[in-house]
């Protein structure tokens, strides 16, 4: 009894030394199986950066070189389409003194290139006092300031003459405009700049919206070419309301290829160009011929 005793007490040892061996040794192995598998991601993933990196600076250099040619190509596609025509630039809503004189820059870059001569650069603050252009207009305008269709009235009225000027715009000027610098002598092309306007309720800013509407209505009836712009980093848009009333729109003047576009619009084309996604492509037609003086 004890000699059976004594073999099953050394038959456990041997076990659990065995066991304690094979658990070492796997442990030793798996230690090299993890550490190969480890060096052998860590390969992999330094050759996939390298990759990328590599990928990365030769998609830099591709968009360095068109970058490079949309510079070079800008002036040429659109020398001379506006030769001998000058341009308003007329702000419209809450006007800060930061990104809407850069994109009013932008565009005024983009019509001299075409050509054309500046002739004003305008602001409209947004809303506007309707009694003084109401009492300029004259007696059928006194309910502008409560009627929506005569407040769209009125500005469709005073809209019309924006491009060339008149005697409304010469007799409103210090209320309509909180900003005006040069003349509207001779304007034929009109380019437009929209910025948020603080939200109103009730029927006064439904009379605010209308005469805004006929604003813009009365000036793409009468401008030679009209177009509202904007950056590509404007956000939200400010496009839609212009695009209402059928003026074509550029959402990226700040680009060279915006800039092509949008003389393209003030010498004919129309359309909603740019790259958001209220635009249909990217640019007009681009014709050879350059339009009849």
């Amino acid at each position: 009894m004890g000699y059976s005793g004594r073999y099953h007490a050394a038959s456990l040892a041997a076990v659990f030394i065995a066991l304690a061996i094979g658990i070492l040794i796997g442990i030793g192995l798996a230690d090299d199986v993890v550490s190969t598998a480890s060096q052998e991601l860590e390969q992999s993933l330094r050759d996939e950066r390298d990759q990328a990196e590599q990928e990365a600076d030769d998609l830099r250099g591709q968009l360095d070189m068109e970058a490079d040619f949309s510079d070079a190509a800008y002036p040429a596609l659109v020398d001379g389409r506006l030769d001998r025509q000058r341009f308003a630039v007329v702000e419209l809503g809450d006007v800060p003194d930061d990104a809407v004189d850069t994109t009013a820059e932008d565009a005024i870059d983009a019509a001299e290139q075409g050509g054309a001569d500046l002739a004003s650069v305008s602001s409209i603050a947004l809303p506007v006092d309707l009694a003084p252009l109401a009492e300029a207009a004259g007696g059928s305008f006194k309910r502008a300031q409560r009627d929506p269709d005569e407040a769209e009235r009125l500005g469709r009225l005073i809209g019309a003459q924006i491009p060339g000027g008149g005697d409304l715009i010469d007799e409103t000027k210090p209320d309509l405009f909180s900003r005006f610098n040069g003349s509207l002598d001779d304007v034929t092309l009109l380019i437009l700049i929209r910025n948020p306007v603080k939200a109103g309720g009730g029927n006064r800013a439904k009379v605010q919206e209308a005469f805004e509407s006929g604003l813009i209505e009365g000036a793409r009836r009468s401008a030679g070419g009209i177009v509202g712009v904007e950056r590509t980093s404007t956000d939200p848009t400010t496009l839609e309301q212009f695009s209402d009333h059928g003026v074509s729109t550029v959402d990226d003047v700040d680009t060279p290829a915006g800039k092509v576009a949008m003389v393209y619009v003030l010498g004919g084309a129309t359309g909603d160009f740019g790259v958001k996604g209220g635009a249909s492509s990217l640019l007009p037609p681009l014709k050879r011929d350059r339009p009849k003086q």
